[in-house]
């Protein structure tokens, strides 16, 4: 009796493992490591959008197998990490992400669930980006600009048209402002400045093909 029990314990664990592996996207290079299928669901369907985004604004299309990962905890003020090289997206589960978030973030009006998905989004434009047209030693203020601008246009009109009341995007704002150190230390200022410089483009994703391509470098040497 013991080793039966002992073997159906194993067993579940293996079931349990099963329903926690990966649940491949319709373009089965996007998988998703998650119980809840409406998780999963939710996920699949940003991943679709990115898709057609990212083909509408001339990114690079989704060409490795990429993992993402609900997880429970990730470093605090982070919603979610793109591991470069690995193939592998960490995305916090809705409560953790909710508690997380800046509240009083530009992003801050958006239910969670709008939130969830433009982050999905944000993550992946991350792992599309090609770095290999960088001239520099890093071009991470050209990343995130592309990541944050494939987000804001993620949402829908509505939440477009409030962020861009609520941030006061109609103001002009430099590339010279679109620094690394703004990035790092004033993180919520500088997504206002990229959604305020994007704004100023009547074809936002023609601009943000030429900073794919390598035709418009927005990060510069720092020697």
């Amino acid at each position: 009796m013991r080793r039966w029990m002992f073997l159906l314990l194993i067993l579940s664990a293996f079931t349990l493992e099963a329903l926690a592996g990966d649940t491949p996207c319709g373009n089965q290079l996007v998988s998703v490591t998650d119980r809840n299928p409406d998780v999963v669901e939710n996920i699949c369907d940003a991943v679709e959008d990115a898709e057609v985004l990212f083909q509408k604004c001339s990114l690079p299309a989704l060409q490795r197998p990429t993992e993402i990962r609900i997880v429970d905890e990730l470093p605090p003020g982070c919603v979610a990490q793109f591991h470069c090289g690995e193939g592998r997206i960490e995305i916090l589960q809705l409560q953790a992400m909710d508690k997380q978030r800046n509240r009083n973030g530009v992003l801050g009006f958006l239910p969670i669930e709008t939130y969830f998905k433009s982050i999905v989004v944000h993550e992946l434009a991350h792992s599309v980006y090609n770095e290999e047209r960088c001239p520099f030693e890093s071009c991470i203020v050209a990343n995130e600009y592309i990541a944050y601008a494939m987000q804001f246009m993620s949402l829908r009109p509505a939440e477009q048209l409030a962020i861009r009341n609520n941030a006061e995007l109609n103001r002009h704002v430099s590339r010279d402002a679109l620094n690394a150190t703004s990035l790092f230390l004033t993180p919520d200022l500088f997504v206002k400045n990229v959604w305020a410089h994007l704004s100023a483009h009547e074809d936002i994703c023609t601009y943000v093909g030429q900073i794919t391509s390598g035709t418009i470098f927005l990060d510069r040497d720092r020697h």
